[in-house]
């Protein structure tokens, strides 16, 4: 740097060009910038253009290096500052273009930039300089501009950080400055070094298309120098240095930013532009001379800051970074007429001496005092020169022990804020890690995945998978308690059919000797247990198949858990890298995900072998048959000459403990453990989450896509979407390669679709079709910016000859195609551009003979591409377009096809060792096993091998499509284990307790999984043997029915034959004995005609006898009937009298009922109003804990206790006063029996009472008596009777059948007592 003048002098300008980018080599383009070699000038011109040329203080070349610049920059810089002038160095120029490169770089390296070189060469000439008499006192601030926001370095952020940032002030002979922007003192280049590493890990950064650590604020580096010299006043003077570093301008087009990184685009753009009017503002105020031009300094925090800088005083230098590439011509253009700009500022420069600075603040103070005199005596607010006054005075009397010792206090602060920082930190660590541990002790997945997603990052391409979790689990807990309640149901049949066969036992040996064994009876009970074990049966299958939905869910839940388990932590990686201090946030929240996606992991492992082990107890449970009725049926059927060895051996009537019920299944055989085992110990084999490598897979065809075959696309998101062979027939197979040998059981199938919109697959696929040119990162297709939808189109158009020569459509012009005319174009060329895109689609699409029921076409338009929106259609037209532009490649058969196919029935061949393959056969069979698919494309559907499972380890799996849809697409997951796993050790039971004696049970004694009396088709074929016996036996009985009852029916015919005989002679003595009737008839006719005279005299005599002997026992029997009568007239008045009573007894107890019914419902009311309270109680109870974790489970379970206690009260409560309403009622009716028979009573007295006075005044009477016993005279307990009031009684008892009295709510499904 030449002799400055320190009155006026211009801005030094310095341009820096780097050299091209490679990703501006892959993009083939060429430079436009020439260097001269006279070091100050340079020329830009754009292929046969006009040729721009401009000249500058120092032009640096591609092969400029850091140590040149340093000593064409800094060491002038640091010349002047040792003289005691300000001094300042901005950085300025277009994103990517090397700003931070030339101040800061790789700051531990000999390319180190300006600020560490500077700050190096500081220390080494104080060293230098520091005499006995001469001391230098040197103090650095350290601030960014961040969304036009002040923020400090130097201090960590926290909550106690203001939100507005730091105030910018200026005070006169102070000049601006930052309010408590913190001065630390440094001593040595080491500790300013220290201080710039500090800053930097808080700058703002971000990754875009044109910068991976792109700056996303301005940084502005002050080191305040003050020297002292005892022997020479003139080196008394203090300096200032800015080094600053803008932020690049960008266009949004250009870096693809989104979201946060759009607004921080904008608002560094604003305060370029902010810096850009100064700058032409000093600009002219320059060329005008004396006129006087506004500067618009307070438009933006970066240009108020420079204010000393630009127009103050300070010897101001600016360093132009800029691309020699022509794809940023127009930028490279605008960052050199800025600096041309630049330099004609004039800037005003003095030296700063100690003495004169003190006399100007002093004279500044005297002139504040005298303002404050006199507005003293007057109204006006005189706070602000109080302030100003007090700011000089203190900035007069600082010395350097109170900077040293202030800087000392901000260091003890600054560590303590670290500290307890850290403390926060490691607090905050150790609270996920109890609470992580808490839901580990519970055990409860459902709780887990409630944690995980209050804890998920909603930032996370991760984020939305586990949305379902919750339903899933909850359909696995409830087809678990569906299977134990299942289990149970086959329990109570099967002890039914066991009690039935007791039964029939002891009904064949009664009282020590056989009976019929054909009778109805014993036929009935072998009946019914035949029924009942067809019942068994039919659970049984019921049981199977809620076996199998448990394990399908299980298994499909199971991969997903794991996939983004992979994709979580690969997340994690990734962000523990970042250096922003917002990305060290996420990477902290993504870790506390990862512990808990871990933790349900295990949690689902542990929960999967835990209830798979319950099961299979409870199948151990059930297989015992061997109650004493099963003995008996076997010896019944063994009776009838049956062969029931197959069937004893089978139900292990007579075994032990030892025998084959609890002997494990050899591992060699076919179907070795069993369903149950299978599905304990069955877990995904790596290819949802991407345990196994890409090398794994191997196909028949289309090789390059056989790693997009994993389900759910895997881990990460493949390009392909499935896999597909290129020849839609026979002889086609996709190859896992499973690492080591492993016990295969199942797979899991998925259909492909090929085009879905999902963002993780646009990046992958998009790179087949531009390659070999690069594409931003993967987060920037979760909203495709304009530019990167248009790169896909010109590569598959102008590179793969995509959407051309469709009849009716235009192709692209030359103008769409390029880029540039297309950003400088219209919004409606624009809008014609993707209309045009969009019509070629759609075109192709019917082209390729695809229907609109086949493939949803797409909702999608020009403005909401432009204006990025609905970026899953976006991503899904992305998609098209590369399917598109990759059928042009070559013939790859329906792996290039964009609609939806999926595999209807597959095959699976195995080998040990890759060379001899074997097929799956059925159980028990030859025959290949044919699988079923799915019935879509996106349905995950878990397929179990069974006792179709291979008996041995394998390696390698081929899965070979047979039938589909469309296309034989699928993504694919195989399930199995490890040869050594353990299917007792995977789950392994609480000891059961003892029982009372202190012994085990032998019920409860450990078992293990293996063992054959666990298994469900161990189960059903025992029950069938007992089927069979069963049905043996009761054929046997109804054939000894038979026989019995055609024994019974040649007895009855005997019998029928000798009847006849006994008739016959019976009728001849019949006959006989007529005859000898007929001559005692003539005999008897003879005599009476003798005798007829003589009969007639004595009638006579004896009718006149029996008259007088009747009228006799008349008189006696009506005087006995009237004694009767009296007395019993007298007992039934008393009776009346007594029924009376009674009835007045029985009308006091009903009020006191109707008074304990109001009782109780009053208190029923005040129950329930105590029940609302409680209600309420519970719900305060609950919202305090939801705001803590710690005793969640006790505080839940006793709350459930609560309200189980209070609501089996309220039960109590109703079913007591249905119960009285019940009385109350039978009450009623018993009181009207009763007044029917007080009626009846009377109407009876009365008539008595008539019979006693016809029978005093000598007439006839039809009176009947009959006798009454005192039980019949027993009223019934509680009954009453009420005279005189029918209507009202009636009344009443219609209101209690109503259901009580009115105003009371009770239903009527209570169960009796």
């Amino acid at each position: 740097m030449a002799e400055v003048d320190v009155d006026q002098t211009s801005v030094r300008v310095a341009v820096r060009c780097r050299p091209l980018s490679q990703k501006e080599i892959n993009e083939g383009s060429e430079e436009c910038v020439e260097v001269h070699k006279d070091g100050q000038q340079v020329t830009m011109q754009m292929d046969a253009g006009t040729p721009h040329l401009f000249a500058f203080d120092h032009v640096f070349g591609k092969d400029s290096t850091q140590p040149e610049v340093f000593e064409a920059l800094g060491s002038p810089l640091l010349d002047k500052s040792f003289q005691g002038y300000n001094s300042t160095i901005f950085a300025y120029g277009q994103t990517g273009s090397g700003k931070t490169h030339t101040m800061m770089s790789d700051r531990k390296s000999d390319d180190r930039g300006l600020i560490p070189r500077i700050s190096e060469n500081l220390f080494e000439r104080i060293t230098a300089l520091t005499t006995g008499s001469r001391k230098f006192l040197v103090c650095c601030s350290f601030l960014e501009i961040y969304n036009e926001i002040v923020y400090d370095l130097l201090v960590p952020r926290g909550k106690s950080s203001p939100k507005t940032g730091l105030e910018i002030r200026e005070q006169k002979g102070i000049g601006v400055y930052v309010k408590d922007l913190q001065e630390i003192v440094v001593e040595s280049s080491e500790k300013l070094q220290k201080l710039i590493d500090q800053g930097f890990e808080h700058r703002a950064t971000a990754a875009t298309q044109m910068n991976a650590t792109s700056s996303r604020s301005h940084c502005l580096f002050i080191i305040k120098m003050h020297q002292k010299d005892e022997s020479d006043a003139n080196n008394n003077n203090f300096s200032k240095m800015n080094l600053v570093d803008l932020a690049g301008s960008e266009r949004a087009s250009r870096t693809g930013a989104q979201g946060d990184t759009l607004k921080e685009g904008s608002n560094i753009n604003k305060s370029l532009s902010s810096l850009g009017n100064v700058i032409n503002a000093l600009s002219k105020a320059a060329a005008s001379g004396s006129k006087k031009v506004f500067i618009p300094y307070r438009d933006s925090k970066l240009t108020r800051v420079l204010q000393e800088s630009l127009g103050g005083n300070a010897l101001t230098t600016m360093m132009a970074a800029m691309s020699p590439a022509k794809t940023n011509f127009e930028e490279t253009l605008s960052t050199l007429n800025y600096a041309k700009r630049a330099k004609t500022i004039k800037v005003n420069a003095s030296k700063n001496d100690e003495s004169e600075q003190i006399s100007k603040l002093q004279s500044e103070v005297e002139a504040l005092r005298a303002k404050l005199a006199e507005q003293a005596s007057g109204v006006a607010d005189t706070s602000k020169y109080e302030v100003q006054i007090e700011e000089m005075e203190r900035f007069m009397k600082q010395t350097w022990d109170d900077k040293e010792k202030a800087s000392v206090e901000h260091e003890e602060q600054r560590k303590k804020l670290e500290t307890e920082a850290k403390k926060n930190a490691e607090k905050a660590v150790e609270e996920k890690n109890r609470r992580i541990k808490l839901l580990e002790d519970k055990g409860d997945i459902e709780l887990s995945i409630q944690d995980l997603r209050s804890t998920k990052d909603d930032t996370s391409c991760w984020s939305h998978c586990c949305d379902q979790w919750t339903k899933n689990i909850s359909y696995v807990l409830s087809l678990e308690q569906r299977i134990s309640s299942q289990c149970r149901a086959v329990g109570l049949c099967k002890d039914s059919v066991m009690q039935d066969l007791d039964a029939w036992c002891q009904q064949r040996v009664k009282e020590g000797r056989d009976v019929d064994e054909g009778s109805a009876a014993n036929r009935m009970l072998l009946s019914q247990a035949e029924r009942k074990t067809a019942s068994v049966l039919k659970e049984l299958s019921v049981l199977e198949r809620q076996e199998r939905d448990l394990e399908k869910a299980v298994a499909v839940l199971t991969p997903e858990v794991r996939r983004m388990l992979k994709g979580v932590d690969m997340e994690y990686v990734l962000s523990k890298d970042e250096e922003k201090e917002e990305d060290k946030k996420d990477a902290s929240k993504t870790e506390e995900s990862l512990k808990v996606l871990s933790l349900i992991d295990r949690q689902l492992e542990s929960h999967r072998a835990t209830a798979w082990r319950k099961i299979a107890e409870d199948h151990r449970m059930l297989c015992s048959f061997t109650a004493d009725g099963v003995k008996g049926l076997l010896s019944f059927c063994s009776s009838l000459g049956r062969d029931t060895e197959e069937i004893t051996a089978s139900l292990e009537i007579g075994g032990s403990s030892s025998s084959t019920q609890y002997a494990p299944t050899p591992r060699g055989s076919q179907g070795l453990l069993g369903a149950e085992v299978a599905a304990a110990l069955g877990r995904p084999l790596g290819l949802a989450c991407g345990d196994l490598p890409d090398s794994a897979l191997t196909a028949s065809s289309n090789q390059d896509a056989a790693p997009s075959c994993r389900l759910l696309d895997g881990v990460p998101v493949c390009a392909f979407g499935g896999w597909c062979p290129s020849k839609d027939g026979p002889g086609e197979y996709l190859q896992v390669d499973l690492g080591a040998g492993k016990f295969v059981c199942g797979f899991a199938l998925q259909g492909r679709q090929p085009a879905n919109g999902n963002w993780q697959r646009t990046r992958p696929l998009a790179t087949k079709v531009v390659e070999p040119d690069p594409l931003p990162p993967e987060r920037i297709f979760r909203r495709p910016p304009v530019r990167l939808i248009h790169d896909v189109v010109v590569a598959a158009v102008v590179r793969h000859k995509a959407l051309a020569g469709q009849e009716g459509l235009a192709d692209f012009s030359k103008e769409q195609l390029d880029y540039k005319h297309l950003q400088k174009a219209d919004r409606q060329f624009k809008i014609d551009f993707f209309e045009l895109l969009l019509l070629k689609l759609a075109f192709a699409l019917k082209a390729v003979g695809v229907k609109e029921e086949e493939y949803l076409p797409l909702t999608l338009t020009s403005a909401e591409i432009l204006g990025g929106k609905n970026t899953t259609e976006s991503n899904r037209m992305l998609q098209l377009i590369c399917f598109f532009a990759l059928q042009q490649k070559g013939d790859m058969g329906g792996l290039l096809a964009v609609e939806d196919q999926w595999v209807t029935k597959f095959s699976v061949t195995w080998s040990v060792d890759g060379t001899v393959w074997a097929p799956i056969v059925q159980h028990g069979s030859k025959d290949p096993l044919t699988l079923d698919g799915v019935g879509d494309a996106e349905t995950v559907k878990y397929v179990s091998l069974g006792d179709s499972m291979p008996s041995i380890p394998v390696r390698y799996i081929r899965v070979q499509p047979m039938e589909w849809h469309r296309h034989p697409g699928l993504r694919i997951e195989v399930y199995g284990w490890d040869e050594g796993a353990d299917a007792d050790k995977s789950s392994q039971p609480k000891e059961r307790p003892k029982s009372k004696s202190g012994k085990k049970d032998a019920a409860s004694a450990p078992f293990s999984m293996v063992e054959r009396a666990c298994r469900l088709e161990v189960l059903r074929a025992k029950t069938k043997n007992l089927q069979l016996a069963v049905e043996m036996a009761h054929a046997g009985a109804v054939e000894k029915w038979k026989h019995t009852q055609k024994e019974e029916a040649e007895q009855h015919k005997q019998q029928q034959a000798e009847k006849t005989q006994v008739e016959q002679q019976l009728a001849d003595a019949l006959q006989r004995m007529a005859e000898l009737q007929k001559m005692h008839d003539l005999l008897t006719e003879k005599a009476t005609d003798t005798e007829q005279s003589l009969i007639d005299a004595d009638t006579e005599k004896l009718k006149t006898e029996v008259d007088r002997d009747r009228a006799e026992m008349q008189l006696k029997a009506l005087e006995e009937k009237l004694e009767v009568a009296n007395q019993g007239c007298m007992e039934e008045k008393a009776k009346v009298e007594e029924l009376e009573k009674r009835e007045e007894d029985l009308r006091a107890e009903r009020e006191d009922l109707h008074m304990q019914v109001g009782v109780l419902t009053e208190e029923r009311d005040a129950t329930r109003k105590s029940e609302e309270e409680l209600f309420e109680n519970l719900h305060a109870k609950e919202e305090e804990v939801m705001n803590t974790n710690e005793g969640y489970c006790h505080l839940t379970d006793q709350i459930h206790e609560m309200r189980e206690d209070y609501d089996e009260k309220i039960e109590q409560r109703d079913s007591v006063i249905v119960t009285l309403q019940s009385q109350c009622k039978q009450l009623s009716d018993e009181g009207i029996t009763l007044r029917k028979e007080v009626a009846d009573w009377k109407r009876k007295l009365t008539d008595a009472e008539k019979a006693i006075n016809r029978a005093e005044a000598g007439l006839p009477s039809n009176y009947s008596y009959i006798a009454i016993t005192p039980a019949a005279l027993s009223p019934s307990k509680g009954a009453k009777s009420e005279k005189g009031k029918d209507d009202k009684k009636k009344k009443k008892v219609s209101e209690s059948k109503a259901g009580g009295s009115p105003g009371t709510d009770y239903q009527d499904d209570f169960d009796d007592e």
